[in-house]
């Protein structure tokens, strides 16, 4: 994984549990530009095991995750899979 510590757009889904976390954030990404980075917050530690294989499917690459106790940190890069809406 590389590393990455701006990016384009921040979602803050602190307080959002699986799979609604995951589905805001998938929802932000569509509407982002191809390589664009997305950094979600999440304090739902099943975001950093269930949303990389969300990424995966849709063609999205994961770049880095700062796992800390109060907040986690997905930096996410948008693929070019799926279409804007």
């Amino acid at each position: 994984m590389e590393t990455k510590s701006e990016a384009d757009k921040v979602i803050d889904l602190r307080g959002m549990s699986c799979p609604w976390s995951i589905l805001k954030a998938k929802s932000q990404l569509i509407v982002m530009d191809p390589g664009e980075v997305l950094e979600v917050l999440s304090t739902d530690p099943m975001m950093i095991k269930d949303f990389p294989k969300v990424l995966h499917k849709n063609g999205h690459q994961l770049v880095q995750i700062i796992d800390k106790s109060e907040v986690s940190r997905l930096y996410v890069r948008r693929g070019k899979n799926e279409q804007h809406k």
